[in-house]
């Protein structure tokens, strides 16, 4: 099983490498750097460097090259757009969806939930609970997230750096959103959410905290792999499409979809005993002990967006 991470925070050329390895170590097959709309221009110029950096390091004696045959993550650059209004979201959509492969906008205000599950060109609504008592998830919402194909977006940074009520407040959020996800079957998708190296954790230490919360194997398999690919490989092809599921081909570049469909799309197979079992030997409660972050914060500070 490969692990997508979407949602990686974007900043400099600096961090975004330091940000990139250490993920990279742990376990992870493609990450995805998110920026504001005013830094993704820059971000682009960087990329091709940052993908041949990243190639260049050792990495030696790390959990990653126990594996027979290793490779360096896969790297993309996405936006993600904050504290936007509807008007502006629109004006964002209609400038960069087509130089972007992953768009997504934060949730929290139901307004901004509602407008971006209606808009079929965005991919994701990130974290719809956000700064809120409830999951900010409803059957309308859910409804329209399906019809549009829109990604619903949970962050494991959240339950990281905050504790007591506010981290109890969004695992209801996370279960209550799944709930929804199992009755209408709208995308889910799981990320990480990290904006330094020290917020990375291995790919093991992420499914055993979703195990934890009553997420089922196939549902983790799901958010990390089937749903982000998908989310990937449309957008490769968006700018060739008519209308959605009709797209613009040549003859040199035919090829017959119908057969390669199992090759591009794995199965899902269920997470290997060996490993679930290893993942019940070492998960302890280092996720839900309190005296651990006994001084986080109780709340997302403005300047965490």
């Amino acid at each position: 099983m490969k692990f997508y991470d979407l949602n990686l925070r974007g900043q400099d050329f600096e961090n975004d490498l330091a940000l990139v390895n250490e993920a990279n170590k742990f376990g992870w097959d493609y990450l995805n750097l998110n920026y504001s709309p005013d830094n993704f221009d820059n971000a682009i110029q960087y990329k091709d460097e940052l993908s041949d950096e990243l190639s260049k390091m050792d990495f030696n004696q790390t959990y990653r090259n126990k594996k027979t045959n290793f490779e360096h993550a896969e790297i993309s650059m996405g936006i993600n757009i904050l504290n936007a209004n509807s008007n502006e979201i629109r004006k964002i959509i209609n400038k960069y969806r087509n130089k972007s492969n992953y768009i997504s906008c934060l949730g929290g205000d139901l307004k901004i939930n509602r407008s971006v599950c209606e808009n079929h060109r965005i991919d994701v609504l990130s974290r719809p609970y956000y700064k809120r008592r409830d999951s900010g998830m409803n059957h309308v919402l859910a409804k329209e997230a399906v019809k549009n194909n829109v990604a619903i977006e949970l962050c494991f940074r959240d339950i990281l750096n905050n504790h007591r009520r506010y981290r109890a407040n969004v695992i209801a959020s996370f279960k209550e959103i799944l709930m929804f996800h199992r009755k209408f079957n709208f995308p889910l998708i799981l990320t990480t959410d990290s904006k330094s190296i020290y917020d990375i954790r291995s790919t093991r230490d992420i499914v055993a905290f979703f195990r934890s919360i009553g997420f089922t194997d196939e549902e983790i398999y799901n958010g990390f792999y089937y749903y982000p690919k998908q989310i990937i490989d449309f957008n490769k092809e968006r700018k060739d499409m008519i209308i959605k599921g009709v797209k613009v081909i040549s003859s040199d570049d035919f090829t017959d979809t119908y057969d390669n469909l199992e090759s591009d799309l794995e199965e899902f197979k269920p997470l290997d005993e060996e490993f679930v079992d290893v993942i019940d030997n070492e998960f302890d409660d280092e996720f839900i002990d309190e005296a651990e972050y006994e001084n986080a914060e109780f709340d997302i500070e403005e300047d965490e967006l």
